[in-house]
C-alpha cells in the first residue's frame, strides 16, 4: 500500500506530522487431550496504529482494517483525539536514529516443515509423557507456531520493518498415587526446530509431578532460600517495573533517586539485550527509536532508568529505545532481559546450605506484591534442602519479604541459565535468608 498517500491526506487535513504502524500475525495451534485433537485453530490478525500532531496536540487512532477507507478514518480519529487534549506542547514525532542494527531472525526452515510432522511430534510427546510413569493418568499436550511482522512509517521519511517466527510445545501432566494428585507443566519455545527434544521434555514434566508426592509444611522461620530460575524471573520483573521512568517521575518507584547507587548485591547484573539474535530480537521501538543492548543493573549498581522519548525529555536525557504503545499513548516496556549467571552448578550452589528451602512454585505474587514498598507475600511450594542436597517436598507454605532486601541478600546464581517464556534468561538464585511461613 502507498503510505505516502496517508501522509499527504494527513497534511491536507492539518496534521503537521504523522506516523503509521502495521502489525500482522498468523498462528496455528493444536491441543491434544486423551489422544484426541481437542483444539485446532488457524488465526490471522492485523493492527494499524496511526498518530500525529494536530494544532500542537498529539492524537492517535487504531483499526484492524487496511483498505481504501482506512486512511480517512484514521485521520479523522487523530484529529478528534487531539481536539480533546488540553495541552498544546506535544513532542514532535521522531525523525530517526543515526544507525539501526537490522538482522534477519525469520526462520524459513521452520515454516517449511509440514504441519503433519509437527502434529506427529505432538502426539509423540503426549505418548512419551504417559510412558514415563504408570501414575500419570492425564496429559494435555499443545503446539503453536506464530509468525509476526511489523512495519513503521512516518512523515519524516522513516521506514522500518522486521519479521520473526517461533514455535512452542507444552505438556501438562497429572499424576495420582492413590492418595493424592500432583501436576506439573513444561514448555519449550524456539525458532530452530532441530533443538526440540521431546524425550527430555516428557521426562522433566513427569519427574516434576512425581517429586511432589508426600509434601508437607515446615516450621515458620527464616531459611536460606534458592529460587528456581522461573520463580526468580517473576521477582526480576517486579524489580524492573521500578526502573520504568514513568514510575520514577510519578514518585511511585522503589528506585527513585537511586540512579548510580548500589541497590542490590554485587552478584546482580541485569541487562536488556534486544539485539541478541533470537525470537525476542527487535531493532526499533514503537516510536522508531533504535534499540541497543544496555546494563540496567551492573554488579548491584543501578545504571539507568528505561525511557521513552517523552519521559527522556523530562529528565533531559536520550530515549533508551523502550517506547511502547499502551492503549492510546506511548508508554515504556523492556524486552529480552539477561541476568548474569554464576559459575557454580546447581549442586555446588546448594552444597553449603545445611537447612534451607528450594522454591519451585509460587501463587498470588501479582496481588501479594506492594509495588510502593516492595513488601510481598505469596503461597509457595518446593523442597527442603538438607545438608546441601534436595530432600522432601514442601507445600502449604508462604514466601514473604521485601523485594529490595531480597536482592541485597542475593548470594549468587547457578551457571545453568535458561530462557523463560516471557523472554528473561537467568539461573536459579540463592538468597541468604527469606521468611518461610508454615506451621
Amino acid at each position: 500500500m502507498n503510505f505516502d498517500k496517508f501522509f499527504q491526506l494527513a497534511k491536507e487535513a492539518g496534521i503537521t506530522e504523522s506516523q503509521i504502524q502495521i502489525g500482522r500475525s498468523t498462528s496455528t495451534s493444536i491441543d491434544l487431550f486423551h489422544h484426541e485433537i481437542e483444539n485446532y485453530s488457524v488465526n490471522s490478525s492485523q493492527s494499524v496504529i496511526a498518530c500525529g500532531i494536530y494544532n500542537g496536540k498529539f492524537g492517535s487512532a487504531r483499526t484492524e482494517k487496511l483498505d481504501k477507507d482506512t486512511f480517512p478514518y484514521l485521520i479523522n480519529k487523530i484529529i478528534l483525539a487531539a481536539s480533546k487534549i488540553e495541552k498544546e506542547d506535544a513532542q514532535p514525532l521522531f525523525e530517526g536514529s543515526n544507525k539501526y542494527h537490522k538482522k534477519n531472525v525469520f526462520n524459513a526452515e521452520l515454516e517449511a516443515i509440514p504441519l503433519s510432522k509437527k502434529l506427529e511430534d505432538l502426539k509423540k510427546l503426549e505418548n512419551l509423557v504417559y510412558e514415563q510413569d504408570k501414575r500419570v493418568n492425564e496429559v494435555e499436550a499443545g503446539f503453536a507456531e506464530i509468525s509476526t511482522a511489523s512495519e513503521f512509517y512516518n512523515s519524516h521519511g522513516l521506514k522500518l520493518k522486521q519479521k520473526r517466527n517461533y514455535y512452542y510445545f507444552s505438556a501438562y501432566a497429572v499424576a495420582n498415587d492413590g492418595k493424592e494428585s500432583k501436576t506439573n507443566y513444561e514448555a519449550f519455545l524456539e525458532s530452530d526446530y532441530s533443538k526440540l527434544n521431546l524425550e527430555e521434555m516428557a521426562k522433566k514434566v513427569v519427574t516434576g509431578a512425581i517429586a511432589k508426592f508426600g509434601g508437607d509444611t515446615i516450621e515458620s522461620k527464616k531459611y536460606p532460600t534458592v529460587l528456581r530460575y522461573d520463580i526468580c524471573s517473576a521477582f526480576i520483573s517486579a524489580f524492573l517495573s521500578s526502573t520504568i521512568a514513568d514510575e520514577v517521575q510519578r514518585h511511585s518507584s522503589l528506585l527513585e533517586g537511586k540512579l548510580n547507587t548500589k541497590v542490590a548485591s554485587s552478584k546482580l547484573t541485569i541487562e536488556e539485550k534486544p539485539l541478541v539474535k533470537n525470537i525476542f530480537f527487535t531493532y526499533f521501538d514503537d516510536e522508531g527509536v533504535a534499540t541497543y543492548n544496555k546494563a540496567i543493573v551492573k554488579n548491584g549498581v543501578l545504571k539507568t532508568y528505561l525511557y521513552n522519548r517523552e519521559t527522556a525529555a523530562k529528565d533531559g536525557v536520550e530515549s533508551t529505545g523502550n517506547g511502547a504503545w499502551e492503549g492510546s499513548k506511548i508508554g515504556t516496556s523492556y524486552n529480552s532481559i539477561y541476568v548474569k549467571p554464576g559459575k557454580q552448578s546447581f549442586e555446588e550452589l546448594i552444597a553449603p546450605i545445611e537447612d534451607g528451602v528450594y522454591i519451585t512454585d509460587i501463587m498470588g505474587l501479582g496481588t501479594g506484591m506492594n509495588t510502593r514498598s516492595g513488601d510481598f507475600s505469596c503461597q509457595a511450594e518446593g523442597f527442603r534442602i538438607r545438608n546441601g542436597k534436595l530432600a522432601e517436598p514442601l507445600n502449604l507454605i508462604t514466601l514473604s519479604g521485601n523485594l529490595l532486601k531480597m536482592f541485597k541478600d542475593l548470594k549468587g546464581f547457578s551457571k545453568e541459565a535458561k530462557m523463560t517464556l516471557g523472554g528473561t534468561c537467568l539461573a536459579d538464585a540463592y538468597i541468604k535468608s527469606m521468611n518461610i511461613g508454615g506451621k
